[in-house]
């Protein structure tokens, strides 16, 4: 079984124009046309068996009519497992996460640097923390963004000023704790009670760097993510079986393992 934990997909009716939009801001290949049925079509090359799609709320008063998509997509979705998207700056935090809670969703998606709102403001920890006492899963992109070159809402200094205050359960650091800053992830971050993802990171990182990162943090809180449609989910199955300093149960145990707890899936 293999479980990629980190995925974008967008509705039909504007998936080529946001793949337009997005392309254009990083200059950056897709693998993709950023549609559920592409994704059905990587993972089955890919022989990926779930993926976890990842939606990012831009714009705080699009809350209801986004969930209302979400899920309506869900009933026609078989193997891809939605997280709900919500903004720091809502209004009515409370009512929003009971609402998603309700909905059936399993976790929650922030970007603090396509939703402009810093990692460690007083608004996205009042949010983390809500959402972690009601048992969701909160998954986090953290350290450099290609779009936002000169952000730094969510470095590891500021996760861990979060981490600290909050101390929430359930959270989940895309790319290896923080794109682009893994000297201090493994300085600051490794270890703390949250989970790694290895989207958009691993062929950036190498083997030596990449295994060395989970030895660290512990490979019981290692995801296996790619950040389709952005890298490829075939190439990174393949480049993880590749590493030789991994053992088959390290492996195992970052391609589904882990992924299956967090979602509660059997194997």
């Amino acid at each position: 079984m293999i479980i990629d934990f980190h995925t974008h997909i967008f509705p039909e009716k504007i998936a080529e124009r946001t793949m337009k939009s997005l392309i254009a801001a990083s200059n950056y290949p897709h693998f993709t046309d950023g549609t559920a049925k592409g994704l059905y079509k990587s993972m089955q090359e890919a022989k990926v068996d779930y993926s976890v799609n990842l939606p990012i709320l831009t714009n705080p008063e699009s809350f209801y009519r986004t969930l209302d998509h979400l899920l309506t997509e869900r009933k026609s979705f078989d193997k891809i497992i939605s997280f709900a998207a919500i903004h720091p700056r809502c209004e009515d935090i409370p009512d929003k996460i009971a609402v998603i809670k309700q909905a059936g969703f399993i976790g929650i998606k922030l970007h603090p640097l396509f939703q402009n709102e810093p990692i460690d403001s007083e608004k996205s920890e009042f949010l983390i923390d809500l959402a972690a006492k009601a048992g969701l899963l909160i998954m986090i992109h953290p350290g450099f963004d290609i779009s936002f070159p000169e952000c730094k809402h969510a470095e590891p200094k500021k996760i861990v000023r979060m981490l600290e205050d909050v101390k929430p359960k359930g959270v989940i650091l895309a790319h290896m704790g923080a794109l682009e800053y893994w000297e201090e992830v493994e300085d600051t971050v490794c270890g703390r009670d949250v989970y790694f993802d290895t989207s958009f990171s691993t062929h950036l990182l190498g083997e030596k760097n990449f295994v060395r990162l989970v030895k660290k943090h512990g490979v019981e809180k290692i995801l296996f993510g790619t950040d389709s449609p952005w890298c490829d989910q075939k190439s990174y199955v393949e480049l993880i079986s590749s590493f030789s300093s991994l053992t088959s149960e390290e492996k195992q145990m970052i391609f589904y393992k882990n992924g299956a707890k967090l979602l509660k899936i059997e194997v």
